[in-house]
């Protein structure tokens, strides 16, 4: 689960819906690149994520498409 890696301590609390989107693209992006889902490499995609969508990335395909870019290997 995306809650194992991150603390969400800053701003609003994350309504069940946002959990959902952050842990349908946190799953994908795991399945996709091949990372453990209880490695350093999936806490920093879980932080990624976060800090994105409390930027304003609010939709799936532009979180997924932002993390697509990065290598977490």
């Amino acid at each position: 689960m995306i809650t194992e890696h991150v603390s969400f301590t800053s701003g609003d609390p994350l309504q069940p819906e946002e959990l959902d989107l952050l842990q349908r693209v946190f799953d994908l992006t795991c399945a996709e690149v091949g990372i453990e889902k209880k490695s350093r490499q999936a806490e920093g995609l879980a932080a990624t994520l976060l800090k994105l969508f409390q930027s304003g990335t609010r939709d799936e395909r532009e979180l997924k498409a932002a993390v697509a870019k990065i290598d977490f290997i």
